[in-house]
């Protein structure tokens, strides 16, 4: 007569089965976009994202903050991001991809009461800095060498 599998087996098979895969599964890596507020005009909003090759939303926010709130910002500062959930340290305000695998663009959109203005660079397949600038109908992204944000944001 064969003996019965045991309660506790099956449960001890069963964790140790999902420690292996939990183990194997790596973490999700994103691509920095990392800026750097160049001025701009004080009664423009600024909104920068990024999307993929089809023009979809691929900017990592939060669960826990509003969408607008994390990626829009008087185009004159970054002041009170931070309140909002973003990540503002040292002047640069650093975004995420939702993974480091999709090719990306960065997207610049000003707004005023009287004007829209928009801009976009791309095909990024790594992590980028960019200068924002933000004026009556004036959009401007300049790349900027990322080692240069990254060291005023996160200086020694």
């Amino acid at each position: 007569m064969q003996r019965p599998i045991s309660f506790t087996y099956i449960i001890i098979v069963t964790i140790c089965s999902l420690m292996n895969i939990i183990a194997l599964m790596p973490a999700t890596k994103a691509y920095e976009v990392l800026l750097r507020n160049w001025g701009g005009y004080s009664g423009a909003w600024c909104c920068v994202w990024q999307e993929d090759y089809q023009r979809n939303f691929i900017t990592f926010i939060p669960s826990n903050v509003r969408d607008k709130d994390y990626y829009c910002f008087s185009c004159a500062t970054f002041d009170g991001m931070e309140e909002h959930g973003a990540d503002l340290r040292n002047g640069i305000l650093t975004y995420h991809t939702i993974d480091n695998t999709t090719t990306y663009w960065v997207d610049l959109g000003i707004d005023t009461t009287s004007a829209y203005a928009d801009t976009n660079e791309g095909g990024y397949n790594r992590d980028t800095c960019f200068h924002v600038y933000g004026d009556f109908k004036v959009a401007e992204l300049n790349e900027a060498p990322y080692d240069e944000c990254q060291k005023i944001r996160d200086p020694r």
